[in-house]
Formats: C-alpha cells, sequence, structure tokens
C-alpha cells in the first residue's frame, strides 16, 4: 500500500496540484456542513401521513418546524408499528414529539408498547381514565399505561391547545365534553355544512 502511495505523490510534481490534495479534506468537509446544514433548515409547510393500521387510522403531522404528532397507533404487534416507523423515518423524525390517542380501542392504542419500543415518544395526550366496558379496552388501557409513565402526559381538555410549534393544534372533544363555542369561520351552533 504505500508503495502505491508514494508512486501516486512522485508522479505527481507540480506544486499546483499538491496544494488541489491539499485542500480536498476541506473541501469534503465543507459539503458534509452544507449537506447538515441543508437538512437541519425548518420545513416549509406542514406534513400529513396517512397511515394505513387497517381498521383504525393514524395520522402523523410533522410542522413546520420539525416537531412531530401522531394520531393513534394502530393495532398490536410489529405490523402497525413498523409501518408507522417506516413512514417517521421517511418523514425524517427521529421522535414522536406528541402521540394523541383518540381513544383506547385496540385498533388506536393497542400499538403503542411496540411503537415505543422502536421510536421515543416524549408526550401522550389523552383523556383520562377509561370507563369503556368494550372487552380487552381495561387490557389496552393498561398496557397504555405503563408506556405513558415514561413520558410526560398532557390530560386533553376541550379548548386547550396542544405546544406544538408552528401549528395551531385545539382539542375539540374530550372525555364526551365538547368546546362551548364554535371555532373562528366554523358554522353557527346547530348549523352543519350544506351537501349539495
Amino acid at each position: 500500500m504505500n508503495n502505491i502511495k508514494s508512486m501516486c505523490f512522485n508522479d505527481i510534481d507540480t506544486k499546483d496540484t499538491r496544494m488541489r490534495i491539499a485542500q480536498l479534506p476541506l473541501i469534503a468537509a465543507l459539503m458534509a456542513l452544507m449537506c447538515t446544514a441543508t437538512r437541519a433548515q425548518p420545513r416549509k409547510t406542514l406534513e400529513v401521513y396517512f397511515i394505513d393500521v387497517e381498521g383504525g387510522q393514524s395520522t402523523l403531522l410533522v410542522s413546520p418546524s420539525g416537531q412531530s404528532l401522531l394520531i393513534d397507533a394502530g393495532w398490536p404487534g410489529a405490523r402497525d408499528a413498523d409501518r408507522i416507523t417506516a413512514v417517521a423515518k421517511l418523514a425524517g423524525i427521529a421522535r414522536i414529539d406528541f402521540l394523541v390517542l383518540t381513544h383506547y380501542h385496540v385498533d388506536h392504542a393497542g400499538g403503542v408498547p411496540e411503537l415505543a419500543s422502536r421510536i421515543p415518544i416524549r408526550n401522550f395526550v389523552d383523556h383520562g381514565p377509561t370507563h369503556d366496558p368494550l372487552v380487552n379496552v381495561p387490557q389496552y388501557y393498561a398496557a397504555y399505561l405503563a408506556v405513558r409513565e415514561k413520558g410526560k402526559h398532557i390530560l386533553a381538555k376541550p379548548g386547550e391547545r396542544i405546544p406544538i410549534d408552528g401549528i395551531d393544534v385545539q382539542i375539540i372533544s374530550a372525555a364526551a365534553q365538547t368546546i362551548s363555542k364554535p371555532l373562528p369561520g366554523a358554522p353557527a351552533p346547530g348549523r352543519g355544512f350544506e351537501i349539495v
């Protein structure tokens, strides 16, 4: 190996060529820095990913600031956790900043333990204790609680906001309660949108 290097450098005699070779590590370092800086720039739009979890639906939002919010986590086991993790990777995120559970049925909350074993989850947003008598809901709620205690819990209350940078996320309904007045731009109470 040393002979090959010597032969290569011995064949190059000009001072100008030696200068260019000496600059290669600097140029490579600058190119790597530019690639990193380009990746670190904030997003300019809200990105929304709908993930098929066969029964429920999982939705990943990535704000312009790069923070993430996942709504529901699908079924227990590897299938849905793998799908969500693959989409997170595609979206360029390494953690879930906020996981919102709409309710504790198996097709929405069952996948939380498996997902948490694949990607970190920082904040858990839910409506609080369940009183749902549906078969297996207490079992999946208990499994969810075991994971939730490793992060920060946010109790969802109508009218409150989820503190995600770059988007305004307001809770409309939680624990069978709803907001007291319509959001700006929404139809007046008792008046829905007409389908023509």
